[in-house]
């Protein structure tokens, strides 16, 4: 009965949706037809006012055409004759000439500016207080002499819009839809809000209707329901808007409309008749139907529920039935009837032939029961049925039965036998003993590491066995056991292979035990090692307090040897200062007049001998005294008590003094001295005094130890940012490994050559120590027989940076007796 409803209304549904289709494409059509008139009249305005604007740029541009070559002073004359067509053109209002540097009219500014800068030269001027709407054309000249003026155009918006036809209103729209000319004309003239605002439609509307041609039926204006149009006009971003009635035939859409309901209602009655004969004859297999549905769902819901499907083999005509739910386990789409070759190759091959003979035996047996896995997918079936029918000859023409889906529980079996597996291999894995107890404490699984640590033969242990004989068996291999007995407590057990064990019981929570052992051996022995390196340490704290009464013993004694020293150090000084006024006071008499006499001031000697004598205590006297005033002055910088007066010095000036000083010396032994110093080197900031000494000292050590025809050169040059000062000579050299021993107090280098010249060795050890107070250094490069090369490195500022952790420079070197007293012999000091 439903159905039959259901089939009236659909066919009411559907023929009345035809019906209505048809009078939605009459309404369409009729719509269309309104749009396309609109569409047309706004095209045919559109192209009436384009043909005026382009007859007016046309004789605009005929007009300053070739203006080049007219007379430069009847310019403004030809030029506004030329311009006179263009004024009789219809909706000209005005036409003007902005010459060059001339004052624009205050009412020709805004055209001017916005026209000329428009691309197409054309603007439009909506209306204004007091002042109509305009449109404004502006065409650049140029005049003979160079200079550019413009043509101004005027042209009245409403000579552009023809008149429309008596069921349209024409309107003439700016860029922004404000109107600029309407026709017919409206009472209360021009509106100032743009048309689409007016009419409440969206923005962009205008310009979409006059790029697609199309209309917009259903505007609303005032009470009633308008058609809109809009064509384009390709000058200055104008648009025709037309507005107009539908213009749709009410009475003939009327008629339309009735006709249509009739074509509709005539059929809808019939079907309705229709379907009340079929429900009558339906109605009677209504309760059968119920009931067969009933039992249907019954017996689907039970095989669905159970996850299985029922199979009928039919063995006369070899065909199988499948129901529904059978083939979708099998991933079937429906029920299946299958030859009995096809329904055995539904089976894994392994499986097909248990099937089979489950089949063949099923008479004899009274029932199947056969599991087997589909062929091709993962599923595993359980087949259970019984014969059905009369039986021939000890076969039956007809077997029915179930086909249970046992896949789930096929995949638990295994997933428990893997976890199992897993399991055991994790506790085989184990590095502690693992041994589990049920209830009734009685072995259920052990690991390799219990059978290993307790000493079990691989057979000796069995599930089942009591905990009292597992036992019994593990004390065999127990020395000794620390800790509590009870259960749940943890103790520790040595072995007799002498093995530490960890071993602790939990109970779990189906009453079971579960035992584990940890090796512990290596902590017993760190253990064991931590006490001995326990008792190591206090004998060695016992040590150090020992040490430390000893240290401050020894501390006790430094201090008292450092008082004796300051004291020795301070009876130094007092003796160094006592010897300087003692000895020099008889030694300044002793060179002075000896001096005196050497030069004969009062008189000749006599003998000659006696000027041989007098030259020789002058000369011992002099190198007395050098003597004297280095032994002071290393003393003085050994106690940190010599002070330094720096102040720019010229290196060329200290080493060409020296050069003088040594020439003498230098020439008695035919010794070459040569000189090459870079004249672009900054001053030196240094004490004067303080590097004389030094480079003296070099270069007479330099002229004393070379031999005759010899050479002693000196350079200088900039090494990283520093002063390069070299002393190289050609003498006897010097071994390399007497060279460390070089630069400390009182060294002196034995040679063959060194033997026959006198010194104290300070010469080199009062350089090196000048130097470094000037935060230089000085190194000595040397090869026996071939000669001796020292080299200055100092730094420019003369070691100024480094001042606050070294030497204070306020104090001369000393102000003791000049190092020069006489001549170059004075100055002579030792390497060696």
């Amino acid at each position: 009965m439903v159905w039959i409803v259901l089939a009236v209304i659909l066919f009411t549904a559907m023929f009345g949706g035809v019906i209505g289709f048809k009078l939605y494409q009459e309404s369409v059509s009729a719509r269309l037809e309104a749009q396309s008139i609109h569409s047309r009249e706004a095209a045919f305005l559109s192209e009436t006012a384009t043909r005026s604007l382009q007859e007016t740029v046309t004789a605009l541009n005929v007009a300053i055409s070739d203006l080049g070559v007219v007379d430069p002073d009847a310019f403004d004359n030809a030029l506004l004759l030329r311009l006179e067509p263009v004024r009789n053109i219809e909706g000209v209002t005005d036409v003007s000439y902005l010459a060059p540097g001339a004052e624009i009219p205050e009412g020709l500014q805004q055209i001017a500016s916005r026209a000329l800068q428009a691309e197409s030269g054309l603007i439009s001027l909506p209306a204004a207080p007091g002042q109509p709407p305009a449109i404004g054309m502006a065409v650049p000249v140029a005049t003979p002499a160079g200079e550019v003026g413009a043509v101004i155009v005027q042209i009245s918006p409403d000579a552009l819009l023809p008149a429309a036809g008596s069921d349209f209103v024409a309107i003439l729209v700016d860029a922004e839809g404000r109107p600029l000319a309407m026709q017919p004309t409206r009472a209360g003239g021009l509106f100032s809000d743009p048309i689409t605002a007016r009419f409440g439609l969206p923005p962009d509307t205008i310009d979409r209707l006059a790029g697609s041609g199309e209309a917009l039926t259903g505007v609303p204006v005032g009470d009633q329901e308008m058609v809109l149009a809009a064509a384009p006009v390709p000058f200055g971003n104008l648009d025709i808007v037309v507005v107009g009635t539908p213009n749709i035939n009410q009475g003939a859409w009327m008629r339309t409309r009735i006709l249509y309901g009739l074509l509709f209602i005539a059929p809808v009655i019939f079907a309705i008749g229709l379907s009340a004969a079929l429900s009558t004859q339906m109605s009677s297999l209504k309760t059968a139907r119920i009931a067969l549905g009933d039992s249907e769902k019954r017996f689907r819901l039970a095989i669905e529920g159970a996850r299985c499907g029922v199979w009928d083999w039919d063995r006369k005509n070899d065909s199988v039935y499948l129901t529904d739910s059978f083939a979708r386990i099998l991933g079937k789409d429906g029920a299946q009837m299958l030859s009995g070759a096809e329904f055995l190759a539904l089976f894994n091959q392994r499986d097909r032939e248990r099937v089979s003979a489950a089949i063949r035996g099923s008479v004899r047996a009274g029932d199947i029961d056969v599991e087997a896995q589909a062929s091709g997918i993962p599923i595993w079936l359980h087949l259970r049925g019984r014969p059905w029918g009369d039986i021939h000859d000890g076969v039956t023409d007809r077997l029915v039965g179930v086909a249970i889906d046992i896949t789930e529980r096929k995949g638990a079996q295994a997933r428990v036998a893997a976890a199992e597996n897993r399991l055991r291999a994790a506790l085989e894995s184990m590095s502690e003993s693992f041994v589990l107890w049920d209830r009734r404490k009685c072995l259920v699984m052990w690991n390799r590491k219990f059978r290993d640590f307790f000493d079990f033969p691989e057979t000796a242990l069995k599930p089942g066995m009591s905990y009292s004989a597992v036992e019994q068996g593990a004390a065999r291999a127990i020395r000794s056991v620390q800790g509590g007995n009870r259960a749940g407590e943890s103790f520790e057990m040595e072995l007799k292979d002498g093995r530490w064990l960890h071993y602790s019981e939990r109970a779990t929570s189906d009453g079971g035990l579960v035992s584990v052992g940890a090796d512990i051996s290596d902590l017993k022995n760190q253990e064991k090692a931590l006490k001995e390196s326990e008792q190591r340490l206090r004998n060695t704290v016992e040590d150090v307090r020992k040490n430390q009464q000893r240290i401050a013993e020894l501390a006790n004694k430094y201090e008292e040897e450092k008082i004796r020293a300051e004291e020795a150090n301070r009876s130094k000084s007092e003796f160094l200062a006592n010897m300087s006024h003692e000895l020099r006071t008889p030694l300044n008499a002793v060179n002075g007049f000896s001096e005196i006499m050497l030069r004969e001031m009062f008189g000749p000697l006599g003998d000659s001998r006696y000027i041989d004598y007098v030259n020789d205590i002058h000369t011992s006297g002099q190198h007395l005294l050098s003597l004297i005033n280095d032994i002071l002055d290393m003393s003085k910088i050994e106690a940190g008590k010599m002070k330094l007066q720096k102040e720019p010095v010229s290196l060329t000036e200290i080493v060409e003094q020296s050069l003088r000083l040594v020439k003498a010396r230098a020439e008695e032994k035919s010794i070459r001295l040569a000189s090459t110093l870079d004249e672009n080197l900054p001053d030196l900031t240094a004490d004067p005094r303080a590097l004389k000494q030094v480079v003296l000292n070099l270069l007479s050590n330099a002229v004393k130890f070379t031999p005759e025809d010899g050479q002693v050169s000196v350079r200088s040059f900039t090494y990283e940012g520093r002063l390069a000062l070299q002393v190289s000579d050609t003498g006897i050299g010097i071994p390399k490994e007497d060279l460390p021993r070089l630069g400390r107090p009182f060294e002196q280098i034995e040679s063959q050559h060194s033997k026959s010249h006198q010194g104290t060795g300070l010469g080199l050890a009062l350089s090196k120590s000048l130097i470094e107070m000037h935060g230089g250094e000085m190194t000595i490069e040397s090869e026996l027989g071939e000669g001796t090369t020292v080299t200055l490195i100092v730094p420019f500022d003369g070691g100024e940076s480094e001042d606050q952790d070294g030497l204070e420079t306020t104090d001369p070197v000393s102000d003791e007796a000049p190092i020069v007293a006489g001549d170059e012999s004075s100055v002579e000091t030792d390497a060696a």
